[in-house]
């Protein structure tokens, strides 16, 4: 229509356009990123192969005072192919684990730790269970605010005192816990009473699966009252 010799205000006009629109030409578009670190980037990858971008940032931040951020190490490390595949870990887990076998009692316990609802005067508390896999029996179990190695300790220690004698503490017993008691001190006084420790795996719940059970139960009581009647 230009060509034509009609004016570019009819023109807009008529097609209910701004008129600066006739005149426009794209052109293409440069990038406007900051280049000035990207070798001193590079370099660092090559320097620290095995860090993904967060620890190239800092790397840089820390050791080389560079004024960069992890948008920029992002985008320079992905550019060149040089970020680091992440890698999932899988928990070891044995099948076996989930089967107990206990031939008598005092061969083989379970413990475990729950918070449980005691009400509004004790508000949350910690509760620590030591079952026996043969009768499905609490042999020991301690309530406190806070779950300490010494709770979980009164609680085996319960275990010890009421269901192996003075004669028979050289017993051979197997105590199965959650990853949570890995304290040295927990583990000493085990070695101390012969008590062979057995953790399970890392989301394996199949492997203390009687002492998970029975703290099930407990937690849908939600009242201190109950636990009374459980543990007894």
């Amino acid at each position: 229509m230009l060509t034509q010799g009609y004016t570019a205000t009819l023109i807009a006009a008529t097609l209910a356009i701004s008129r600066s629109s006739l005149y426009y030409r794209k052109k293409p578009r440069g990038s406007r990123a900051d280049r000035s670190y990207d070798e001193q980037i590079v370099v660092a990858c090559g320097e620290k192969p095995a860090y993904g971008y967060r620890r190239v940032t800092w790397w840089l931040r820390r050791k080389e005072h560079l004024p960069v951020n992890g948008k920029r190490v992002l985008r320079v490390m992905r550019e060149r192919g040089l970020l680091v595949r992440s890698r999932r870990l899988r928990a070891r887990r044995k099948k076996e684990w989930g089967r107990v076998e206990a031939a008598e009692p005092n061969q083989i316990w379970q413990s475990d730790m729950t918070k449980v609802w005691s009400g509004l005067a004790v508000d949350w508390a910690y509760l620590v269970c030591v079952i026996d896999c043969r009768t499905r029996e609490i042999v020991g179990w301690n309530l406190s605010h806070r779950c300490r190695t010494e709770d979980a300790l009164a609680a085996v220690e319960q275990a010890v005192l009421e269901r192996l004698p003075e004669s028979s503490r050289q017993a051979s017993v197997t105590l199965t816990t959650g990853t949570q008691f890995t304290s040295s001190r927990f583990i000493e006084d085990l070695n101390r009473l012969s008590i062979t420790h057995r953790r399970t795996a890392y989301h394996h719940p199949e492997s203390n699966s009687y002492i998970e059970r029975f703290h099930r139960g407990v937690s849908k009581l939600g009242r201190s009252a109950g636990l009374d009647r459980w543990l007894d």
